[in-house]
């Protein structure tokens, strides 16, 4: 935990610095996933039919994400870093729980699941979701395993489903 703090403050070291990345770095913690969906409608939209099943199972693997996060956040309870470490982050945000990161958990389903059925569309939206999880960290309102275990259940869950489908 505490190389953990170590990892976050040196994250947020930057948090104040310039008003314009902070502003840039809170619109993606906290419309990343508006971003992806831009990606996945250009998907849907010029991908056929197998255009319309990788935006399908995109959301899937998301969905069925969110509801494995819910599970987990309910056994593993976490204080967010700001309640923790008592500082004010640069979004608004409830004290709940931390753990997983549902955002990243479901930017990278959402991610993996392109990935897998419209690669060169994937890396785009890899990038966009490991920029939200990075985000999630710099604006104060995760700790680095959060994000890394949420990147993992996501990706996990979209990998597998892919293989069931």
């Amino acid at each position: 935990m505490e190389l953990e703090k170590i990892l976050l403050f040196k994250i947020r070291s930057r948090v104040g610095r310039w008003w314009l990345l902070d502003r840039l770095m809170a619109h993606v913690a906290l419309r990343g996933p508006l971003w992806m969906f831009v990606v996945m409608g250009w998907v849907f939209w010029i991908g056929g039919a197998g255009g319309k099943l990788t935006v399908v199972q995109a959301i899937a693997a998301a969905v069925l994400t969110r509801g494995l996060n819910e599970l987990i956040g309910r056994v593993r309870h976490r204080d967010r870093p700001f309640v923790r470490e008592n500082f004010v982050p640069l979004i608004q945000h409830r004290p709940s729980f931390s753990f997983p990161s549902n955002h990243s958990a479901c930017g990278f389903a959402l991610a993996v699941a392109v990935f897998c059925g419209a690669p060169a569309y994937g890396v785009l939206m890899l990038l966009i979701a490991g920029w939200m999880a990075y985000a999630r960290l710099y604006v104060g309102v995760h700790y680095p395993l959060d994000v890394l275990a949420g990147a993992l259940i996501g990706s996990l869950v979209a990998w597998l489903l892919h293989l069931l489908i």
